[in-house]
Formats: C-alpha cells, structure tokens, sequence
C-alpha cells in the first residue's frame, strides 16, 4: 500500500515528502506576500483586508495571515482604528539601503555605449556637483570629427544642455541658489548673459523634457541632454549626446529626441523612478 501511494505521487507530479507551496522554484507563501506589498504600494492610501483579497486574488484568510507576518516584521502597519494596512518603515529604510547600494555610472554605462552607437557622436553622463556640472562617465564617438569631453571634467549650468536640464526640474529656490543673480560670463558669442532668459529658457525645457546647447558653452558644438530620475523623481543625472554643428544641429538633434527620452526614462526605472511627481518648475525670473 505504501508503494501505490508512492507511485500515484509520482504519476500527480509531486514528489514523495515534497512541501506544498513550491511552484517552478518559488516558495508560494513568499510570492504572495510580495504580490501583497506590491499592491499596497499601488494603493494611495490604506487598504482594508477585503479589498486586499480582491487585488491578489487571494482567500481573505489568506491575507489576512500573510498580513499578520508582514505586520509583526515591519513591512507593513495595521491602523488600530480602521483596521486597514498600509507600507510599513521597514520598506523606506531598505528603498534608502538600495539607492546606497546603486552604482550610477554602471547602470548607465550600457545607455551611453547604446546612445553613441545609435547617434554616433559622444554620450555623456553628467550630475551636478556643487553649482556646475560634473562630466561623470563618457562613450566617445567613432567618427574622426567629433567633441571631445573628459571625464571629471566641469561646466558651467547656464550654458550647457546638461546642465539646464539638472537647473529646469528644480524647486525654484534651488534654482536661484544654484544660478545667482547673474549676469553671466560669455563663453562663445552665443552663450546668453541674461538670467531672464534662461528662466524662460528653463520652463520650456521642463515642457519639452530635453535642453539643447547651441554653441553656447564651445563653438561649433551642439548637445542635447535629457534628465534622469531617482527613486523620489528628483533630477539624479543627466545624458547627452554632444557633436560638431556640421553633423549634428537642430534638425538632426529633434530626429534623436525619442532616442535620448527612451534613454532617460530606462535609466530612471532603473533608479526605481515610477513617473511620480515633479518638483515645482521654476518660473520666469524678472531682468
């Protein structure tokens, strides 16, 4: 008798002795408390345990057993007085352990090498660092005219693609701390002096989502940036991609601005950004 029960486990797929909730690998009771807390971080507020049930498709007591768990180690909390369950603190500080542990410039080493292979100019991965912006890591382009960038090397904000747009997605008060009240230094006969103008100049990047550099900050050079996002949705980084105006000018430059966005916004997911909200954008200052 103990051989057929052996043999009719055999014939149903499970092995003699084996523990049920293991499905290709994953431990069941795991895979549903995940499914729980991913729906709790859908949710805008708290959640009661019927509604629970219903999202995961899950027995009410069920959840309410994995609830139970994910309450008495922190990741998630029962409200007392509605009985409803929300995130727990357990979850922001390993989010926070997470963004330590993130290496920018190895996540993004793959969007550069791809964006100067798609382009065929220079990509560049930029963050501000202090009040001007730092050239983090770069993926020269193979063309034999070309703008060269180093890494470590700094730019000024207020005449550089990359640098409007670490500006463009700021609060206002950062903005104004990080700018001052000008005027600006010319560095070509293109670069704007007037801090009016790049306020205006600032809210039409937000719109638009990229910033452009029109031989502003180095003659016969054109670049295009677009922003990289944290986990927050705060400005983390910027890329761009840099060439000579010959190659790469305002229409050229428009044609690989789905190219560059779908760069950013891969990059950002990475970080953990969700298209959360945005800080406020800056509003045009007076001359």
């Amino acid at each position: 008798m103990r051989k057929q029960s052996g043999a009719s486990s055999a014939a149903r797929g499970t092995a003699p002795g084996a523990k049920r909730g293991r499905t290709s690998g994953s431990v069941q009771s795991v895979v549903r408390a995940l499914r729980l807390i991913d729906a709790l971080g859908a949710s805008r507020g708290e959640v009661g345990v019927a509604d629970l049930s219903k999202r995961v498709g899950l027995h009410v007591s069920t959840v309410h057993r994995l609830l139970a768990t994910l309450v008495q180690q922190g990741f998630c909390r029962q409200n007392p007085e509605t009985g409803r369950y929300a995130l727990g603190s357990k979850l922001y500080h390993l989010g926070e352990a997470c963004l330590g542990q993130t290496d920018l410039r190895g996540l993004a080493r793959p969007f550069l090498e791809r964006l100067c292979r798609e382009t065929g100019e220079t990509a560049n991965l930029v963050v501000l660092d202090g009040k001007e912006a730092l050239y983090l890591d770069k993926v020269e382009s193979p063309q034999n005219l070309r703008i060269f960038s180093r890494i470590g090397h700094r730019a000024p904000l207020y005449c550089t693609a990359v640098g409007k747009v670490l500006l463009a997605f700021r609060p206002p008060d950062e903005g104004e701390a990080l700018l001052g009240s000008g005027p600006f230094q010319p560095l070509t006969r293109h670069t704007s002096t007037s801090p009016a103008h790049l306020w205006r100049e600032l809210a039409q990047v937000r719109a638009q989502g990229f910033a452009v550099d029109k031989e502003e900050c180095e003659e016969g050079a054109y670049c295009l940036a677009v922003p990289v996002r944290n986990a927050q949705g705060r400005i983390e980084a910027a890329l761009s991609v840099s060439g000579p105006t010959v190659r790469l000018g305002a229409k050229r430059a428009l044609e690989l601005v789905p190219l560059m966005r779908r760069a950013g916004e891969e990059l950002s997911a990475q970080l953990g950004f969700g298209g959360g909200c945005e800080p406020p954008a800056p509003s045009p200052k007076p001359s």
